[in-house]
């Protein structure tokens, strides 16, 4: 909820202060644009629970037309959490991609404009889970889930410039339109152990909220 106050109110700004125009896309124009996120939670207690989460998105962009940009992305992302107290699971995750798009831009008046992307992604990672029972060792196992793929999205929001080079670009809606995924998967208890390989695909559209803030710088 604060997320979405925020974002509704970096947007009236925008709207208040667009009496004034400092700079616009046009054909020729590059941009890099980041973001950055971490999450810690910490809770002390008979069952503790500790969390920590961190993502990094890069984007180059260069515009073929003023509405019309080709951009290339890179992402990492990961996770790591701990729970329990005699019987302890942890679990950690990491992801790389790597994307490739159009974004589409429409000036709306004065510094704000939207656009829509639709981009495909190729990634890789990896998810872990251990779980450590000192009274029970027979609840004992690891697994380990690797992971690659590839997925088609679109998404959708504002673009506001603060100045001549800088923008702040608010996504608002993301769409999944397919995906499919390879995965191999290796579990390790006391008594077994097993192997397992498959394939998946969604092909079922479906729109999410995804809002957020980016900076964009202009050259």
């Amino acid at each position: 909820m604060k997320t979405l106050q925020f974002s509704l109110l970096v947007i009236s700004i925008c709207l208040l202060s667009n009496f004034y125009s400092f700079g616009q896309y046009s054909e020729g124009k590059k941009y890099l644009e980041g973001s950055l996120g971490i999450g810690i939670v910490s809770l002390k207690n008979s069952i503790h629970s500790d969390a920590l989460s961190s993502n990094l998105n890069l984007t180059y962009g260069k515009f073929v037309t003023k509405s019309k940009a080709r951009f290339w992305t890179f992402g990492f992302s990961q996770s790591t959490s701990e729970k329990g107290f005699e019987n302890i699971q942890k679990n950690s995750e990491y992801r790389f991609s790597l994307g490739l798009g159009n974004e589409y831009y429409k000036q709306i008046f004065g510094n704000l404009g939207i656009y829509g992307r639709l981009q495909g992604n190729l990634y890789a990672g990896n998810t872990s889970r251990t779980i450590n029972d000192d009274f029970t060792p027979s609840n004992n196992q690891e697994n380990n889930t690797f992971s690659s793929g590839v997925t088609f999205r679109g998404s959708g929001g504002i673009s506001y410039f603060v100045n001549k080079k800088l923008a702040l670009v608010v996504p608002i809606v993301g769409s999944n339109l397919f995906a499919l995924e390879y995965s191999q998967s290796k579990n390790v208890a006391m008594m077994y152990s097993s192997r397992l390989s498959y394939i998946s695909y969604s092909i079922s559209p479906y729109i999410y909220l995804d809002l957020g803030i980016g900076i964009r710088y202009v050259f």
